[in-house]
């Protein structure tokens, strides 16, 4: 892993990472309503991937609402470096300006399902947000566990809405248990919840491979470590036997990342390269936070320093992201970071291709190679007051601070 991340910081930010709810509140759950007005409520998961409160929904703003504030001659600048002045020509004016938008499923209230990939998001706050595709998360079938209509594996485009709510204390007959563990990763170890190939997160899924006498898939509920090991993984089981594993995207370079779900910090992606080891903890000491935990969600807001001074107010980030449950996405050598804007005291950029985020827990890392934290970053705005709001470029950044009155 390439860059740094403040060592005497990690260390005191993750030394509370295990969460200490002891319930079933962090699985996902509502309701859900069909075309034809049939309701199922219970345990939620999306496909065979997201089942917490903690994971991520993806999808494509369908319009960037924010450009209304900033001067043609600004907007037509930033296509230009997006795409070079010819094909700026020929495609539509907001197309590079409106963003994929990620949020964690406690931080919704509600999704109205539209026609194909169609949807309306309402927030906690009230807000609503239109998306368009843009991952298959818009799309998924999606199972409930209903207590008194059993399991039930429903096609998207026969949903109509789907309302989230707390989960109880207890949820007979769940789906599986939390995987929970640490990975280590050169200098740095993470532990949280774990969703390995940034698909499988239950004790239920199983990890495919080959071995020496063939094809093998094992239910994580049987793993208790997983080791990189040469062209594939070595994996160690509750029963003390050891497999070596290749030949599939679970075991090998195709591995899609394991990512940890990190309080304080967000969702750690760490890649292949970066890969090490993960050791699971059972039971988990938890599912994670519950529904009622999430905020409501409030704007940005803070104190943006300039070359040419200071503006205060509140702050629209890279022309996209203005509520304090949108993300910040970089990267740090083969490791991705996703972290919540309510997680982050202070961004300062350096140089052209990165910058170093301070969080609130004290925790700093520098990071790279996204348009968020690089010169691709498409600039602010700063409402003060009543006025029209400023726009700032994102050279002309010296410091963001967030929360500050």
């Amino acid at each position: 892993m390439k860059g740094w991340i403040s060592m005497a910081a990690l260390a005191a930010g993750l030394a509370v990472a295990a969460p200490a709810h002891g319930s079933d509140a962090g699985y996902i759950y509502g309701r859900v309503v069909t075309e034809d007005g049939e309701t199922y409520h219970g345990q939620l998961r999306w496909g065979d991937e997201e089942a917490f409160w903690h994971d991520t929904f993806n999808g494509t703003k369908v319009e960037n609402e924010h450009l209304e504030y900033v001067d043609d001659d600004v907007v037509d600048r930033l296509r230009r470096e997006h795409r070079g002045f010819l094909e700026a020509l020929f495609v539509d004016r907001d197309d590079d300006l409106r963003h994929i938008f990620a949020i964690r499923f406690g931080d919704m209230k509600r999704i109205e399902v539209g026609t194909g990939e169609n949807v309306i998001v309402e927030f906690r706050n009230g807000e609503e947000l239109r998306l368009r595709g843009g991952s298959n998360d818009i799309g998924a079938r999606i199972t409930v566990v209903d207590p008194s209509a059993g399991e039930h594996r429903l096609r998207w485009s026969r949903i109509r809405t789907i309302e989230f709510m707390e989960a109880p204390q207890r949820i007979a007959n769940k789906l599986g248990e939390p995987l929970y563990g640490t990975v280590k990763t050169g200098r740095y170890e993470f532990t949280g919840h774990i969703q390995w190939d940034h698909d499988e997160c239950l004790s239920i899924d199983e990890l495919d491979g080959d071995t020496r006498d063939g094809d093998v898939a094992i239910p994580f509920e049987d793993i208790v470590s997983i080791r990189k090991h040469r062209q594939g993984a070595m994996v160690r089981l509750v029963d003390g036997a050891e497999e070596y594993l290749t030949g599939s995207n679970d075991v090998n370079d195709g591995n899609r990342g394991v990512v940890v779900r990190v309080p304080g910090i967000g969702a750690v992606k760490i890649g292949w390269d970066d890969f090490d080891e993960v050791t699971f903890q059972r039971p988990a000491p938890g599912s994670g936070r519950g529904y009622a935990e999430y905020g409501k969600g409030s704007p940005l807001s803070g104190v943006v320093e300039t070359r040419g001074g200071r503006r205060q107010g509140r702050i629209v980030f890279d022309l996209d992201e203005s509520w304090d449950f949108e993300m910040l996405h970089g990267k740090n050598g083969d490791t991705e970071y996703l972290i919540p804007f309510r997680e982050i005291a202070q961004i300062t950029p350096q140089g052209r291709y990165r910058a170093e985020v301070r969080l609130r827990n004290g925790v700093e890392i520098e990071l790279e190679d996204s348009q968020d934290v690089s010169r691709e970053n498409n600039g602010l705005l700063v409402f003060e007051g009543s006025r029209r709001p400023t726009y700032v470029s994102w050279r002309d950044v010296e410091a963001i601070r967030f929360g500050e009155p």
